[in-house]
């Protein structure tokens, strides 16, 4: 088993009241873990939470209140915590996050509290001190799914390393929500044109940055996930190409940074202004952008099989882990749910160089058995049921 090396290490992890963990105390020591057992008895859900403590946004639900227990729900109690302590170069770090919901003549609000060390910080402060990645079946949604889906894949990765990035994208949100308001007014002719410069100039700024660090960041993940795909895949090429919604000024500025990049796409919106004026909303913008993912140059979506889409994806994760380990000088702990599933012993084998080189790997499975020895052999082994996680000696680790 890998010894600790000052990279980042999640050590302990408790639960109360998450998803369907009463309570939760387990320890994780570095190298490989195993979380085994049969479906919908709380492997993806104690995954969710250690990513929690990274992204601080669950990665599957869609409200943060589904976190809360049912039945604490149903008691009252409605609140989860999840807390992690974590190894690292610069110290010990804790990281605890706790969900509330709070009933109200308007129905249910949910509040959510983040403390760094017993202090309490805002997300944006705390979000990405712990760094994870995390692969799983709705990875393939990626390659199939709508174009929101990998823009939020680019948030999500983006937001864990440039605190820059993630003020900007929230303040795009709200001048998207003002600026399309005013171009239906002024589609009812119900105000005045000159009241849309404020806020073009504003999303220019705000969006020009975005979209240029989504390029860069997508130029930089490219060869890291072509460089996964070489190992995993049967010999296709791979590539991510970053797609953004701009206009020609701005599509000629894009090489030339944020700030040539925002005067051309100041221009590029006074030029097609009467067309956002006409159709009531902004036609261009990373809220439009999207990602393509090709396999021997042909888009993969509709074209790959499923065996071929699940390597793309999980190629991408560790392409993903290559880059936070790139931009951060630690590589981030890997959660991989249900990794095996769907691939064959060649990939299963081949899948084990990658995983070997993180100082923490966390995988779940039905069973032990589908793990490669070799891995399962330098495992820690944790058995799930009904919400109940054991350590188990690796002795008993049976042979396939």
């Amino acid at each position: 088993m890998l010894g600790y090396n000052g990279a980042v290490r999640l050590t302990r992890i408790q639960l109360h009241n998450f998803r369907n963990f009463h309570r939760l105390d387990i320890s994780f020591p570095a190298g490989p873990s195993l979380v085994v057992g049969d479906n919908a008895q709380g492997k993806t859900n104690l995954l969710e939470a250690i990513y929690l403590l990274s992204a601080l946004r669950p990665f599957r639900a869609e409200t943060e209140a589904q976190l809360i227990h049912r039945e604490a729900m149903a008691s009252g109690l409605s609140m989860a915590r999840v807390t992690g302590e974590v190894m690292r170069a610069q110290g010990p770090l804790r990281l605890e996050v706790v969900v509330g919901m709070r009933q109200n003549a308007l129905g249910g609000h949910v509040n959510k509290v983040v403390k760094v060390n017993g202090v309490a910080r805002r997300a944006q402060e705390a979000v990405g001190l712990f760094s994870a990645v995390l692969f799983s079946v709705q990875d393939l949604e990626l390659i199939s799914g709508s174009p929101a889906i990998r823009r939020r894949y680019l948030d999500s990765l983006l937001g864990r390393i440039d605190a820059r990035y993630l003020m900007a994208r929230q303040r795009l949100e709200k001048v998207l929500l003002q600026r399309n308001h005013l171009l239906r007014r002024l589609r009812e002719r119900a105000a005045h044109p000159d009241e849309l410069d404020f806020w073009d100039e504003t999303l220019a700024q705000e969006a020009a940055y975005i979209v240029w660090a989504r390029a860069q960041a997508v130029q930089a993940l490219n060869p890291l996930a072509a460089a996964a795909h070489d190992i995993l895949g049967d010999g296709e090429e791979i590539s991510i190409v970053y797609v953004p919604r701009l206009g020609p000024e701005a599509t000629d500025a894009l090489s030339h940074g944020p700030e040539a990049l925002a005067q051309a796409f100041l221009l590029d919106l006074r030029r097609i202004r009467p067309q956002e004026v006409a159709a009531g909303m902004t036609l261009l913008g990373p809220q439009r952008d999207d990602l393509r993912l090709l396999l021997e140059g042909v888009e993969a979506a509709g074209y790959a099989s499923r065996a071929q889409e699940r390597t793309l994806a999980l190629s991408l994760r560790l392409g993903e882990a290559r880059y936070l380990q790139q931009m951060r000088d630690d590589p981030p702990v890997l959660l991989l749910d249900d990794v095996m599933s769907e691939l064959d012993a060649r990939r299963r084998r081949r899948l084990l160089e990658p995983l070997l080189q993180h100082e923490q790997v966390i995988l779940t499975g039905t069973e032990a058995e589908a793990f490669p020895q070799d891995l399962a052999a330098t495992s820690s082994l944790y058995m799930v049921a009904q919400g109940v996680v054991t350590p188990v000696s690796r002795a008993s680790i049976p042979e396939p």
